[in-house]
């Protein structure tokens, strides 16, 4: 059974594509036809492609691995915050930082300085300050949370990029090649499908479209993540036992040093008797 049907997707208006005028001709395979000089996106590739890209996003978090949503545009910038914090995973929906995978040290330090930050805050440091000095303090932090909330506890590279639309987050899919990590998106019929690893033809301006398609990203990360902890509580299972067999192997096989106290004990024993009266 596929993740998503073709009546959901036709529900949330993924099949409208722009206007033929504004296309791009690598996206002729999956155009269905076109309307009104508009161009309507083949739904029945829409399905392939999105189960194709959900097995993907399952097997990798299955490994323990990491994907980063990424949607910065104004209909994106909500579901990617509520699907991203519903399945766990790292987000971006204000800003893309340039350098965030290319620089990520430098990144690094920001994340860490926007933790120093709010650490201060709680600890009511600021109150003893001079009232100027704590005004910038707050406007240093009120900008980094809004860039960096989504992933102030990332402490490595994802392993993998969600991206809803792949021409506003071009930066961030151009930074992703560069370091080699897949990029799964959503890709209209004004984009290039063909830059991405997992293109997913469908509207990416409708809220509704946005919405769909990226719950069904985050239930493949919430399905991987929970085959994950299975394995994990599996191979503890078994280490748990193996151990157990060797504490049991150890108890059952005798200790060399009362072996040989027993075997001195019997000797001195028959040493007495055969030298008595």
């Amino acid at each position: 059974m596929p993740q998503v049907t073709m009546k959901e997707l036709l529900e949330a208006g993924a099949h409208f594509g722009h206007r033929k005028s504004a296309w791009n001709p690598k996206m002729k395979p999956y155009i269905y036809q076109q309307r009104n000089h508009m161009h309507i996106i083949d739904l029945t590739k829409t399905v392939k492609l999105l189960e194709e890209a959900y097995n993907f996003v399952k097997n990798l978090t299955a490994e323990g691995k990491k994907i980063l949503f990424v949607g910065t545009k104004q209909q994106a910038k909500k579901c990617i915050q509520e699907e991203a914090d519903r399945c766990g995973a790292n987000y971006i929906n204000n800003r893309w930082l340039g350098g965030f995978l290319t620089n990520f040290s430098t990144i690094k330090r920001r994340i860490e300085r926007l933790s120093h930050l709010e650490r201060e805050e709680k600890e009511g440091l600021w109150e003893k300050l001079p009232k100027k000095e704590e005004t910038k303090l707050r406007k240093e932090l009120e900008k980094l949370k809004r860039n960096l909330e989504g992933v102030k506890n990332i402490d490595t590279l994802p392993d993998a990029l969600f991206v809803t639309d792949v021409r506003v987050e071009n930066i961030a899919v151009k930074e992703a090649i560069k370091v080699g990590i897949p990029v799964v998106a959503i890709v209209d019929s004004n984009a290039d499908p063909e830059i991405v690893d997992y293109p997913i033809p469908a509207n990416d301006d409708a809220i509704k479209s946005i919405k769909l398609i990226t719950s069904k990203i985050a239930d493949a990360v919430i399905e991987g993540r929970e085959i994950f902890e299975k394995k994990k509580l599996i191979e503890e299972k078994k280490k748990m036992e193996e151990s157990e067999k060797i504490a049991q192997q150890v108890e059952e096989t005798p200790n060399p040093v009362k072996v040989a106290e027993v075997a001195e004990t019997e000797n001195n024993n028959k040493e007495e008797k055969e030298g008595g009266p």
